[in-house]
């Protein structure tokens, strides 16, 4: 065997729940409920499908202690497959008080201060061992072991070295997405599976490490888990743009996100530029009554973009110039004196923006609003 391949995820988090859905539809909050544990089970099916030999976790099963055992419980019945497909499971980040619990698993277990050696034996088969880190390692081998407070090189000819995180490692040395190994040494964070509330953007998932001993390569791609994913995504309103169009927008951009795969995507929506109010059309520019419009129009009960939020971003400002009343105008001359402070002078007039600010704290829409009932 020329090429070990396994399968790198950190913290699985298991019970712990997905938060941010405020009241978002049923559909929803059972794909939530669910989420890190149907994350942690696309990820068994990756080392499964990409014929890998082994499956690293390099962090904690669950966030809380008192979590552990059912976590364990669940994780074995899960892990047979894996048995059944020659691979092996690695858990590496616990402390020794775990290990006890842990060996229910049938899993290696790679305390903190310990490497594990990782050598061909066969046409088909790998010999681990597990090792104190300060011991070299046998010519040829992959050494792989979970970040210490120090930054030394692995004592092995292969180093892979997995740094525990929530997000991914930006692959800043990567072609197509491929991180390859510097000096036969590779230093990555695979992130957890599963983002867990909206703080958490972007993509997760593990890395797919295939490693050349005749070679000497080390290289790494990641591979995509989630089943709910947060984002957030910048609408810019062109000049002119009339508010009673803003519900359309932000439908048809929500449209055009990727959601070909199995994940929903939970998005803030921030607006900037410039809208327009009409001084006929009935145009509500409260947030609160933009997402239950927006929520409304869309289809429920299926993978795709579900809206939490929408906001006026800092630079997002409101032409009122069509409003001829009184109220209206003095409203907005009020509204402009308060953001015409110092601290305030270069928000808009570096963009040319004309009107009054929505962002920023302003009370604009809202104020606006309340102006049209009283009218």
């Amino acid at each position: 065997m020329t090429v070990i391949r396994f399968l790198h995820t950190d913290a699985l988090r298991l019970g712990s729940p997905v938060a941010g859905l405020a009241h978002s539809p049923d559909w929803l909050r059972k794909v939530a409920a669910s989420a890190v544990r149907t994350a942690v089970t696309n990820v068994i099916e990756a080392a499964v499908a990409a014929r890998c030999h082994l499956l690293l976790i390099a962090g904690r099963l669950t966030e809380s202690d008192q979590d552990l055992e059912l976590a364990i419980t669940w994780l074995k019945a899960q892990t047979v497959v894996l048995r059944e497909h020659g691979i092996r499971l690695v858990l590496a980040g616990h402390p020794d008080a775990d290990h006890a619990a842990l060996r229910r698993l049938d899993a290696i277990l790679v305390a903190p201060g310990e490497r594990l050696d990782v050598r061909s034996n066969s046409a088909d088969r790998i010999e681990c061992i597990v090792t104190p880190r300060t011991i070299a390692a046998r010519p040829g081998s992959l050494g792989i072991e979970v970040a210490g407070q120090t930054t030394v090189r692995p004592q092995a000819d292969l180093a892979y070295v997995a740094i525990p995180a929530v997000n991914s490692s930006a692959m800043t040395n990567s072609i197509d997405g491929v991180a390859s190994a510097h000096d036969r040494h590779l230093r990555i964070s695979a992130g957890c599976p599963q983002a867990v509330n909206p703080a958490e953007r972007g993509v997760f998932g593990c890395q797919l490490v295939d490693v050349d001993l005749v070679h000497q390569t080390l290289t790494a791609r990641f591979c995509s888990t989630d089943a709910i994913r947060f984002a957030q995504e910048l609408v810019t309103c062109r000049p002119g743009t009339p508010a009673s169009q803003l519900c359309d927008l932000l439908r048809e951009r929500s449209r055009l996100l990727d959601t070909t795969g199995r994940c929903t995507i939970v998005v803030e929506w921030i607006v900037g530029g410039q809208v327009v109010l009409s001084p006929t059309a009935n145009d509500s520019l409260d947030e609160s009554t933009l997402l239950k419009d927006l929520r409304g129009s869309l289809h429920a009960g299926h993978s795709g973009a579900w809206p939490c939020r929408i906001r006026f971003s800092d630079n997002c400002t409101l032409d009122v110039s069509a409003h001829r009343s009184a109220a209206a105008q003095e409203f907005s001359s009020v509204v402009l004196g308060r953001f015409s402070r110092a601290e305030h002078q270069t928000l808009f007039s570096d963009h040319g923006a004309v009107g009054i600010p929505l962002g920023s704290g302003s009370e604009a829409a809202l104020g606006l609003n309340f102006l049209r009932r009283v009218a």
